[in-house]
């Protein structure tokens, strides 16, 4: 059933220290949601698991770690976590949250299906009907903990010792459309990005696009595709407007969408109101073409201050290459200003409302990754320095 999902962001992790014999053993993904209080809980859960695997384990075993995340709409997220052990015998464990952004609170089944407690009986027979050793003890006391969603059905997640000698996972998927919900679900659109296998030694290079979607975001989409690679373009609202195509083939092709303002304004000349109707006109145009709701924030000629931060809690994202395309407009020029500046974490900063990053991009891309350099969008290489700074 793993297979079956759509997800919004995918970051790979391996392991969370430099040994190798710790970390070529454990495989994580999680998402980064942008809400702390979300993201605390997610990331306490799984160092909790990490450290108990590590402890536990023998040799050959393997920890693995999937997720799967949906938009309930827009104010409730659903983040399942998928432990898998693999030791003697292959152990899988579910870890699900709900979150409802507008009441700061984490919420219950019983906090979205009106009919939960009826159901109680049908969810039991349905048990019996799908597994044949049911132990009837547990299911006597049975409580739905863990559930998440997909656009058909809300899967409901139940302790693997219901079924007798059993160590899978339990669960049996209710049709929507059978339930009677206490929220509104929204029929919105999904991407499943790339898995990008990166590893704590790799040499990692995040490449970004500002003050798009243009005209030509679409070469620079085509060029990345050719070379496996990804992007984080951060998007002036503006144009984003006229651009649901394009934004969505972005998600759809495994980089990321970043704010970068609705008018490009010079940030720090505006009031407070003026610079938070910026921010949400731009998450609001781009969750609406797309369904994703970015949590990174590009200030406009990289300029801001701790009054600007304070009034949202996107993170302010700048860079340590600058291509300077827009000045030098030279192919060759372009390539200069990058390749000998570039390291491992290194965000680059390219522009997309021109050809000029565009005709030296393919040189680029292809020179780093003879070089040994892997692609990851700004989120992903976040996590990254995170892995670094941890170890």
């Amino acid at each position: 059933m793993w297979k079956k999902f759509f997800v919004i962001f995918l970051f790979f992790l391996c392991g969370c220290v430099k040994n190798s014999s710790v970390y070529d053993n454990a495989t994580i993904n999680y998402p980064v949601t942008g809400i702390n209080k979300v993201d605390s809980e997610i990331s306490s859960y799984v160092n909790n698991v990490y450290s108990e695997f590590v402890r536990n384990k023998k040799k050959g075993d393997k920890l693995n770690i999937s997720y799967k995340y949906k938009d309930l709409n827009e104010d409730i997220i659903n983040v399942a976590l998928n432990v898998e052990i693999k030791s003697s015998n292959v152990l899988h464990k579910i870890k699900t949250y709900t979150y409802d952004k507008i009441n700061d609170s984490f919420l219950s089944a019983e906090d979205l299906i009106f009919d939960l407690d009826n159901l109680d009986l049908d969810i039991k027979k349905r048990l019996l009907e799908k597994y044949e050793e049911v132990d009837f003890e547990f299911l006597n006391s049975v409580k739905v903990s863990e559930f998440s969603f997909d656009d058909d059905n809300v899967t409901l997640f139940f302790n693997s010792k219901v079924v007798k000698g059993n160590n899978d996972i339990v669960y049996l998927d209710i049709p929507l459309d059978s339930l009677d919900m206490m929220i509104d679900l929204k029929d919105d659109l999904y991407f499943s990005l790339k898995k990008r296998n990166v590893g704590y030694d790799d040499k990692v290079v995040a490449l970004t696009f500002d003050d798009g979607p243009s005209k030509y975001t679409g070469g620079v989409l085509d060029v990345l595709k050719k070379y496996d690679a990804c992007g984080t373009f951060f998007v002036v609202g503006s144009r984003a407007y006229f651009q649901g195509d394009t934004l969505r083939r972005i998600l759809n092709e495994g980089s990321e969408i970043g704010n970068h303002s609705f008018d490009h304004k010079v940030l720090t000349s505006l009031n407070d109101d003026e610079f938070k109707d910026e921010i949400v006109k731009t998450q609001e145009v781009i969750h609406n073409l797309t369904g994703f709701t970015p949590s990174l924030f590009r200030p406009t000629y990289g300029g801001y201050t701790n009054r600007l931060k304070r009034l949202t809690d996107l993170t302010f994202v700048l860079w340590d290459v600058d291509s300077r395309d827009w000045q030098v407009k030279k192919k060759d020029k372009i390539i200069s200003n990058v390749l000998p500046n570039v390291k491992s974490g290194s965000i680059v900063l390219f522009h997309d409302n021109h050809d000029y990053a565009l005709n030296a991009l393919s040189d680029i891309i292809k020179i780093l990754k003879d070089d040994g350099y892997k692609f990851v969008t700004v989120s992903e290489l976040l996590e990254h320095k995170k892995l670094w700074e941890n170890s």
